[in-house]
């Protein structure tokens, strides 16, 4: 890594992806949960929800991504500072929506429910996109990439950490009083104390269209500009896929913890455990993807959680240690998760000479996908679950413990969609990165990163 990526550096910069986490974790691991079992709206109503909410979504993060690019050019050296400032009262006045809702039946807290994420999604597109694409600018090689990601993504969890410590039944006030104090923080330090978005790239942002057929046809070009690039498609596709693995579980983990081992709130910190490992590993990751480069790394850590998580089938009732050590082990695997797809991102962008001219519209298109996984997610999950009228006391009566091992998997429905589709997911990605060329072309003759049979470029990565 260059001697120029301070410790500092990495610091200032990430600490705004704490808060960052922090938005994550309560929409989509404890809002289905506390809205389906605490404020009783129907699960599918709620995926229902969430779906929505990302759809309108999905014509925002695009767009916002082509206006951040748009505001380039001499003179406007760090286009990203404005979009950031505008997200903050969003953010703010969405998530205190989302914890405390506004009514006194299932369908006003549905309707609250809908309204603050519209409010919450506008706000995280724009300090998401803004942020994601100014640490592409830091640095000038795949390791030094590949370390701001991790640094933000690292950094990230520990919001992570802190929201799924808690409950939101119980302590939605002390949550949201700490999300907004690390915001303001995060985007304080941000401003002044990171290094500035690398400007030597910048070019003056062309004229924009009249709003006229030609226009609008042109603006959409702009939109979905980066797709006309095969090794982006493949790597949406990939990421699709492996996002949904992730999120598919993480929608449900309130639910088997609690209807299929009988843990309570108090048996959070496991998965405050699963976060820190994954943060921890990010170090690995970075420095196993110097050796074998991201393609490979990423790979290696899907082939990792598959066994690993099809052993929660397996599980039963009190089976906290068990639990607990498949935490630890997919947490390991969650590091390249975080570590290595945005820093390929930003890799894609350099190798298709795009840098500082258009990360705005790739990492636009990128959160995009990143939340529709995560919209999806709930919405296969609580559907299917209500689908197949799923009752959440099955595991707990003595004709299921009663039951053989495939006997429990036709009665339960949740396991299939908690641990069994996902890896099915995982491997699905495992197959379309093999197909996908990309590690032949980041590997090629002249990349930062060697291939993985050329010992002598190892070492000089």
């Amino acid at each position: 890594m260059s001697q120029t990526v301070r410790a500092r550096d990495l610091l200032t910069y990430g600490l705004m992806g704490c808060a960052m986490g922090a938005v994550v974790v309560p929409i989509y691991i404890q809002v289905p949960y506390l809205y389906s079992r605490v404020y009783e709206v129907p699960s599918a109503t709620v995926g229902a929800i969430l779906l929505l909410s990302r759809l309108v979504d999905a014509v925002l993060d695009p767009a916002i991504g082509l206006w951040v690019d748009k505001r380039q050019g001499p003179g406007n050296s760090n286009r990203y500072a404005l979009p950031i400032l505008l997200a903050i009262p969003l953010l703010l006045l969405g998530m205190a929506g989302v914890f405390f809702p506004q009514g006194n039946e299932p369908a006003h807290y549905a309707l609250s429910l809908l309204v603050s994420l519209l409010v919450v999604h506008l706000g995280f597109s724009l300090s998401m996109i803004a942020y994601q694409a100014w640490g592409s600018e830091l640095g000038s090689t795949d390791k030094e990439r590949s370390t701001f990601v991790a640094a933000r993504e690292g950094i990230g969890i520990v919001g992570v950490i802190f929201a799924v410590s808690f409950s939101l039944e119980s302590h939605a006030v002390g949550i949201y009083s700490a999300f907004a104090f690390i915001l303001l923080a995060g985007a304080y330090t941000l401003f002044k104390l990171a290094p500035r978005p690398g400007s030597n790239n910048a070019v003056a942002p062309p004229a924009t269209a009249a709003l006229n057929a030609a226009g609008l046809k042109k603006l959409v070009a702009e939109l979905l500009h980066p797709l006309k690039h095969s090794n982006f498609r493949w790597l949406l596709t990939v990421f699709l896929c492996n996002g949904l693995a992730g999120a598919l579980p993480a929608t449900l983990v309130p639910f088997f913890m609690r209807d299929r081992l009988g843990l309570g709130e108090t048996d959070q910190w496991v998965l405050a455990v699963y976060f820190v490992v994954g943060a921890a590993s990010t170090v690995f990751w970075v420095w196993l993807a110097g050796r074998i480069g991201l393609i490979r790394s990423w790979m290696l850590s899907m082939v990792i959680t598959v066994p690993t998580f099809l052993t929660v089938v397996a599980l039963q009732e009190g089976d906290l240690t068990g639990y607990l050590m498949i935490c630890v082990v997919s947490g390991l695997a969650l590091g390249a998760d975080l570590a290595i797809p945005a820093a390929l991102v930003a890799r894609l962008i350099n190798d298709n000479q795009e840098r500082g001219k258009n990360e705005g519209t790739y990492f636009g298109l990128w959160n995009w996908m990143s939340k529709m996984n995560l919209a999806l997610a709930p919405t296969l999950a609580l559907g299917t679950l209500q689908w197949f009228n799923y009752d959440p006391t099955l595991s707990k009566t003595e004709v299921f413990k009663t039951m053989g091992l495939l006997d429990q998997l036709a009665n339960d429905p949740l396991v299939w969609v908690y641990a069994i589709a996902p890896c099915a997911l995982k491997l699905l990605a495992v197959a379309l990165l093999l197909a996908s060329g990309l590690d032949r072309q980041l590997t090629k003759p002249g990349s930062d990163y060697p291939s993985s049979n050329s010992a002598e470029q190892g070492k000089a990565a």
